[in-house]
């Protein structure tokens, strides 16, 4: 092992907790791994992590490539530490989210599933690997529950029709069950893109409720005011229907926004359902652009709550930013965009290591761990790596002035005349 047998028993204590999950030999490597992404780096790669930690690269090769890992025992591990501790578990107050993620690929023609697809972060098709996140959300906390990778059906024989192929829903919905197994929660939230039919029915037998948004192509099957009967309205029809004749039961409400803002809009509610969905549902219509840099000028939201008031259906939507402030912090502080690693199961093991570094920080963060160690007190995710950071290099040093051997074998310094000024 090196970073010349860096032991700060703040960082092995939590790393304490995922020794089951490999040999003593990969243990060695894990933790090294981990510490690499506390380092800085211009572009991360398996070769920088190990220059970063003083390791050969053949051995964060082989841990990465050949190694046998246990994927699902170290998710389980991750959330076990997260829901241990009252500061960092589950509150009553939160809801799941579900949402993907894109790492651009631009230059990628080996890597596994980066091919020309929608990607979020840029907002426009690129080439790209996709993951398939469900987090945490609620006014006080957010963290990520899983990301799994995702393969477009061009990776398999035959395409949709293969039957190891799984769309982004499928594995939405696997993430959600998975999380009905384990977590105790009422409600999940998610965009317009998710809110298929069949995901949102897929919900509703499971007796859970969800808040999201429509996208303007949706057909509401509603009370038409002029036409006197029910029929079929576009978003867009709607608003203009709003403005015209209901505009007398609009109802101003004020809230937070994700960056802490209180704004206050307009909205009308009223229950209905969508053409191709049975599920009663309750409209929310909300006239106004969530920011400067929204494309739309309106947002109709839905939910299966029938009960919840119109600023409830509001701020349960908006918590899904959670997921968002995820995707960042991983990007980042812990490069979860940056591999050059090509197959998928590396890819994935990858991603879980940036996953556990970041609930290494998280955990730090929400119990002040490096309060009474550091004289300023970081609280951002990435002030918390780079004090870890700085740890690791403190550590480092004191091992290196103690062990003359270790100093000479890592300096490759020759002269003794030198050493002997330096000594002074």
């Amino acid at each position: 092992m090196s970073i010349f047998g860096a032991n700060i028993s703040l960082l092995n204590k939590f790393l304490k907790h995922f020794s089951s999950c490999f040999s003593n030999k990969q243990m060695a490597m894990f933790t090294l791994a981990i510490y690499a992404l506390f380092k800085d780096y211009k572009r991360n790669s398996l070769e920088a992590m190990a220059k970063a930690t003083h390791t050969e690269y053949q051995k964060f090769q082989y841990f990465f490539s050949d190694s046998v890992w246990d994927i699902p025992a170290l998710k389980r591990k991750r959330l076990e530490v997260i829901h241990k501790q009252r500061t960092t578990a589950f509150t009553k107050d939160g809801l799941l989210a579900i949402d993907d993620t894109g790492c651009p690929k631009p230059f990628a023609k080996k890597t596994e599933g980066a091919k020309w697809q929608y990607c979020g972060p840029l907002k426009k098709e690129e080439v790209c690997n996709v993951g398939v996140a469900i987090a945490f959300v609620s006014p006080a906390k957010h963290f990520p529950l899983d990301i799994v990778p995702y393969l477009p059906a061009s990776e398999f024989p035959g395409g949709e029709t293969n039957p190891l192929f799984k769309d982004k829903i499928r594995i939405a919905k696997e993430l959600f069950d998975t999380s009905l197994e384990t977590l105790d929660f009422s409600a999940v939230t998610f965009d317009s893109w998710y809110a298929a039919t069949h995901f949102l029915e897929h919900i509703h037998t499971r007796k859970k409720f969800f808040f999201s948004e429509i996208k303007s192509n949706r057909n509401i099957f509603m009370h038409h005011p002029v036409k006197r009967t029910k029929c079929c309205v576009k978003p867009d029809e709607l608003v203009t229907l709003i403005k015209k004749h209901y505009w007398h039961k609009t109802k101003s409400i004020k809230f937070k926004t994700p960056d802490g803002s209180e704004v206050s809009y307009r909205t009308y509610s009223f229950e209905a359902k969508l053409k191709d969905c049975d599920i009663p549902l309750k409209f929310v219509v909300v006239l106004g652009k969530w920011n400067k840099d929204d494309d739309n000028t309106c947002h109709i939201l839905i939910t299966n709550q029938l009960t919840a008031s119109a600023k409830t259906v509001i701020t349960s939507y908006l918590l899904r930013w959670g997921i968002e402030q995820c995707f960042r912090e991983l990007k980042d502080t812990f490069y979860f965009d940056h591999y050059q690693v090509r197959h998928i199961n590396k890819i994935e093991r990858y991603w879980n290591l940036c996953l556990i570094a970041w609930t290494l920080v998280y955990w730090i963060k929400q119990n002040a761990y490096l309060s009474k160690i550091l004289e300023t007190k970081p609280t951002t995710f990435n002030e918390i790596k780079q004090a870890i950071n700085s740890l690791l290099e403190f550590a480092s040093t004191s091992t290196l002035s103690k062990n003359d051997h270790l100093a000479r074998d890592y300096f490759k310094i020759k002269s003794k005349r030198l050493k002997k000024k330096f000594a002074a």
